[in-house]
C-alpha cells in the first residue's frame, strides 16, 4: 500500500539561507573571494552582515575609489582597528597622484596589521610626474608572520632595526632608499628569504649589495639613459639557482657564488656601455673599451662560470667575445642550455664562444637584423665558421632557431650546424612566411647533408 504525504512532509520548509547558518569566521573566508567592494555591500543585508566586512583576512584598497583622501583614511580607520582580534593575511594598497601625502595614515594601519599578524603586504604609490612618493613607517621592518612584502614608488625610511623572521618574497620597485645600507641591511634580516625583485628608478647610482643565506631567486633591473660612475652590483647568495640582470648602468656586477645549477638571465651593457659604438667598424674601440674594464668583467664571468643555463643579449655576447680575445675565457662545464641573440656578422664569434661549453646540451639562437642597414646586409662569402667547437662533436643534442630563417646568410648558419654536429637528434627553425622565399629556403635546406643519422630537421 502506497502511502500518501502531506505537502508539509514533501517538501521541507527553509526558514533561514544556508550562508546565515555559518559561523563568521567561514563567511568571511567566503566574503574574501569577492572584491572589497562588493564585500562591503553585504553589510546591507542584514543586521548581522553590517560589520562583517571589517573581520575580512584579505583587503584591497585602492585610494582612487574614494571622493577625497579624507574618506580613503576614514574607510581605513575602520578596517584597521588594533583591539579587532582577527587575523588579516593579505592587504593590498593602492594610493594615487591625487590622494599623495606624507603618508601619516599608515603608521596607524601597519601597527594593527603588524598586531594582527598580516601575512601579504602590498603597497604602491602612483605618482609619475612628481615623484613624490608616501613614506613608509618603520613598522614595516618588524614583523614576525610577514611573508611577502611588495613596494612600488614609496620612499623608505632609514633603518634603524629591521626583523622579518618569515619573509620569503620581497619586490622592491622604484623604491627611494635613504642611502645603501637601508636596502643591504632589509635583505640581511630576512633570514629566510627566498625571492627578490629590485627595479631600481633611472635616477638612482647607489650600489646594491644582496647578502643571503637563502635566496633562491633574484631579478634586479637598472635602465636608465643616465651615465653613473658610481653604480653597481654585488651578489652574495651561495643558494641562488635562478638570476635575472637587465642592466645598462652599474659599472661593476660583482657575483661571488651561485648555485651549480643556476638559470641565468643576463644582459649587460653597463659594464663597459658599449651600445654606443655598436658597429662593425668599431671592433678595435671595443678591445680597448673591454681591456679598460678587464677585471669587472674577470670577476663577473667567474662567478656565473657554474651556471646550468644561460640566456644572454647580443651586447653582453659581444662582451664576452671581445673578452676572450684578451683573456682566457672560463670554461662552463656545467652548462647545458645556451639561448643567444646575435646579429649575421656575429656568426664568425660563434665557434670560439662555444669552445667555453663543452657539455652544452641546448642551443637556441636568435638572429635579429639591424634596422640601420635595412636588415641582413652581410655577404654571404664575409660570413665564415674557422673551427667546430667540442660542443659540436660530442654533446649537442638540440638546436632552435627562435626568428624565421629568410636570408642565405641565415642558411649558411643552419648548413654549418648540420654539417658539424655529430650528435645532434633535432634542429627546430622556422621560415619565411611569404610563399616565393619560403619555398626557396626550403629547397635549399632539404640539400644540406647531415653527419648525424639520427637528426630530425622541424619546420614550424
Amino acid at each position: 500500500m502506497v502511502r500518501k504525504l502531506k505537502a508539509s512532509q514533501a517538501r521541507p520548509t527553509l526558514t533561514k539561507d544556508a550562508i546565515s547558518q555559518l559561523p563568521n569566521d567561514l563567511t568571511c573566508q567566503i566574503l574574501s573571494l569577492l572584491s572589497t567592494k562588493e564585500a562591503v555591500k553585504t553589510s546591507v543585508l542584514s543586521t548581522r552582515w553590517r560589520h562583517l566586512w571589517l573581520s575580512l583576512p584579505c583587503l584591497e584598497l585602492k585610494s582612487r575609489d574614494f571622493l577625497d583622501l579624507k574618506n580613503f583614511t576614514s574607510f581605513g580607520d575602520r578596517f584597521f582597528d588594533s583591539t579587532r582580534v582577527s587575523c588579516i593575511q593579505e592587504v593590498k594598497l593602492t594610493i594615487h597622484k591625487k590622494d599623495l601625502s606624507d603618508g601619516y595614515f599608515l603608521t596607524s594601519w601597519f601597527d594593527a596589521a603588524v598586531k594582527r599578524k598580516i601575512q601579504h603586504l602590498h603597497v604602491g604609490s602612483y605618482s609619475y610626474a612628481d615623484r613624490r612618493f608616501n613614506k613608509m613607517p618603520q613598522r614595516v621592518y618588524n614583523c614576525e608572520t610577514l611573508v611577502c612584502l611588495k613596494l612600488f614608488q614609496v620612499t623608505l625610511s632609514d633603518a634603524e632595526f629591521v626583523s622579518l623572521p618569515s619573509l620569503k618574497t620581497m619586490h622592491l620597485e622604484y623604491i627611494e632608499f635613504p642611502n645603501e645600507a637601508t636596502f643591504e641591511t632589509l635583505v640581511l634580516c630576512s633570514p629566510v628569504l627566498e625571492c627578490l625583485k629590485i627595479v631600481v628608478a633611472s635616477d638612482d647610482e647607489k650600489v646594491f649589495r644582496v647578502h643571503s643565506r637563502s635566496l633562491k631567486r633574484l631579478t634586479f633591473e637598472r635602465v636608465s639613459p643616465f651615465l653613473f660612475d658610481s653604480a653597481g652590483v654585488v651578489i652574495d647568495a651561495p643558494r641562488l639557482c635562478f638570476l635575472n640582470i637587465n642592466d645598462n648602468i652599474s659599472k661593476s656586477v660583482i657575483i661571488h657564488k651561485l648555485e651549480s645549477n643556476a638559470v641565468l638571465q643576463i644582459s649587460l651593457l653597463g659594464i663597459v656601455r658599449l651600445e654606443e659604438f655598436d658597429d662593425e667598424f668599431f671592433d678595435d674601440i671595443y678591445e680597448v673599451i673591454v681591456s679598460s674594464k678587464i677585471s669587472n668583467i674577470h670577476k663577473f664571468l667567474h662567478g656565473i662560470s657554474m651556471a646550468r643555463s644561460m640566456k644572454i643579449c647580443r651586447g653582453t655576447l659581444k662582451i664576452m667575445c671581445h673578452y676572450s680575445k684578451l683573456e682566457p675565457f672560463p670554461q662552463f662545464s656545467n652548462m647545458s642550455y645556451l639561448d643567444i641573440t646575435l646579429y649575421p656578422r656575429d656568426f664568425k664569434w660563434l665557434p670560439a664562444f662555444l669552445e667555453s661549453f663543452p657539455n652544452l646540451k641546448y642551443l637556441a639562437l636568435v638572429m635579429v637584423c639591424d634596422d640601420r642597414k635595412g636588415g641582413f646586409s652581410e655577404d654571404i662569402d664575409q660570413v665564415s665558421f674557422s673551427s667546430v667547437p667540442e660542443c659540436l662533436l660530442s654533446s649537442l643534442e638540440f638546436v632552435e632557431l627562435i626568428a624565421p630563417v629568410q636570408y642565405d646568410v641565415e642558411l649558411k648558419l643552419v648548413k654549418y650546424l648540420l654539417k658539424n654536429s655529430a650528435v645532434l637528434e633535432k634542429l627546430i627553425l622556422r621560415l619565411a612566411s611569404y610563399n616565393s622565399r619560403r619555398d626557396y629556403m626550403l629547397k635549399k635546406l632539404l640539400k644540406i647533408p647531415r653527419v648525424s643519422t639520427k637528426c630530425k630537421v622541424v619546420i614550424l
